[in-house]
């Protein structure tokens, strides 16, 4: 009788238990919600990259195929300036987002980045970011402080056929510059075996910067363009268009790589036969001119995160780059930046940014002492050097190719020289300049040799 009770007791528990199971056992349990890892960036800069010189800037000549469907397939921003018109100041506003003057570098023999300014590596990095950089450019190496923040940093270690040796000392076996190639396959294979992502990639290729050295550029250009205006130049941006392409291709293969942000820009321009009646106007920074400040910048992801063959015709800056690239990653931007991010520009969800009207440029570089104003309509400079061939005040429209005294027109526009003058001078109070930080110890005797052969050190 008590086993029949005991039955009629668990009989029903057994079969609710069988019920449950059988619900439990078609239903997966909830998982975890996933956290999305933040995008990948790599930032290349094309040394000495004028804008004009790409066909997505209105070049003619087919030289940047490559870049030019990257644009096509991203943003492009039509007008870019960059802050000073020679490698170091202007990357390390653009890797901090301040002007060069506050940042205290005026002269390369040895000012560098001071450890007080945070880098866009630095910032990434300690977001979660696996960092690597590698330059072609000794001026940016690590003895100069510009390896801050990354987990692995190459420095370069070029010479170049020219060099001669200094008196009394031995010479040292002449290596010609790393390629964009080798530079940018040693990038992909570190990536393959190191770190993790999200990784920041950053690379300064020089073909461009040394045009004229033939070693700087496969054989297999050299028949380009034989008859063109500036040959080499173009022969140069030819060669790095192609080795950009195929490194991006390669990562857009890897599948950690789908999200990825790809930037390509320049750190200044080059002179080159645009100003005839200005002395040593060929080459950079000792002018500041359209030439040597308008540099490219392009936006591209192959995960269509971003418009696809966006112009913005809003003029920016290039220490507008290192907010935009924080705020893409989510990264906070620190106070005292000096840009802003153009992120919203990009999106479509803003028509404006608040960027100022006038962009204050400089550069004192090898004697030179210049700064200026670029604004919409104008270019206002002050030539504070007496620089051969130029005006000490000096007033150009854009659009004009400037050739010094022969494209002035201050004296016919008095007062817009006298408006953009007065802008300039209560700039300058509002900025004055920062002291700069100097090397503690001297330079090795190889990049010293690199510096002289580069004309960065006279």
């Amino acid at each position: 009788m008590k086993r029949v009770r005991l039955l009629v007791i668990l009989l029903p528990l057994i079969a609710v238990a069988v019920v449950v199971g059988r619900w439990v056992g078609r239903t997966r349990p909830t998982p975890p919600p996933t956290v999305s890892s933040p995008p990948s960036i790599v930032l290349i800069i094309i040394d000495t990259l004028r804008a004009d010189k790409l066909g997505a800037y209105g070049h003619p000549a087919p030289i940047s195929a490559e870049l030019d469907t990257f644009g096509r397939r991203g943003v492009r921003f039509a007008r870019v300036v960059a802050q000073s018109s020679w490698t170091r100041p202007s990357v390390a506003s653009l890797l901090t987002s301040r002007y060069p003057r506050e940042i205290g570098i005026y002269q390369e023999k040895a000012h560098i980045l001071d450890d007080r300014f945070q880098t866009l590596a630095e910032l990434l990095k300690e977001s979660g970011y696996t960092t690597i950089g590698v330059t072609a450019n000794p001026n940016i190496n690590g003895s100069f402080n510009f390896d801050q923040g990354f987990d692995h940093y190459e420095d370069s270690d070029i010479l170049f056929h020219w060099m001669q040796k200094e008196p009394g000392k031995a010479s040292i076996t002449a290596r010609p510059i790393r390629t964009a190639r080798e530079m940018l396959g040693g990038m992909l294979e570190w990536t393959a075996n190191n770190g993790q992502p999200p990784y920041y990639l950053q690379v300064n290729l020089m073909e461009v910067h040394q045009f004229d050295d033939p070693r700087s550029r496969s054989p297999e250009y050299a028949q380009l363009f034989t008859t063109a205006r500036h040959r080499d130049y173009l022969q140069a941006v030819y060669a790095v268009s192609k080795e950009v392409a195929r490194f991006i291709r390669s990562l857009e293969e890897r599948p950690e790589w789908s999200d990825a942000l790809f930037v390509v820009t320049s750190d200044h321009g080059e002179g080159l036969s645009d100003h005839p009646h200005v002395a040593r106007s060929h080459s950079h920074g000792l002018l500041l001119y359209s030439s040597q400040l308008l540099v490219p910048l392009l936006f591209y992801t192959p995960s269509g995160d971003l418009p696809r063959g966006k112009v913005i015709d809003r003029p920016v800056r290039l220490l507008d780059l290192m907010p935009t690239l924080l705020d893409y990653a989510g990264v906070p931007v620190p106070a005292g930046v000096r840009g802003v991010s153009l992120l919203p520009l990009m999106r479509g969800e803003a028509d404006d940014v608040s960027l100022p009207d006038r962009f204050v440029v400089e550069t004192q570089f090898q004697g030179a002492d210049k700064i200026g104003v670029y604004s919409r309509d104008w270019k206002y400079i002050e030539n504070r050097d007496g620089h051969r061939g130029t005006s000490p005040n000096e007033l150009h429209r854009i659009g004009v190719k400037e050739d010094g005294t022969r494209t002035d027109v201050a004296r016919q526009f008095p007062d817009v020289t006298r408006d953009l003058a007065v802008h300039l001078e209560r700039w300058e109070g509002a900025h004055p300049k920062a002291e700069p930080t100097l090397r503690t110890r001297d330079l090795p005797p190889l990049q010293r040799e690199q510096l002289r052969a580069l004309g960065y050190l006279e």
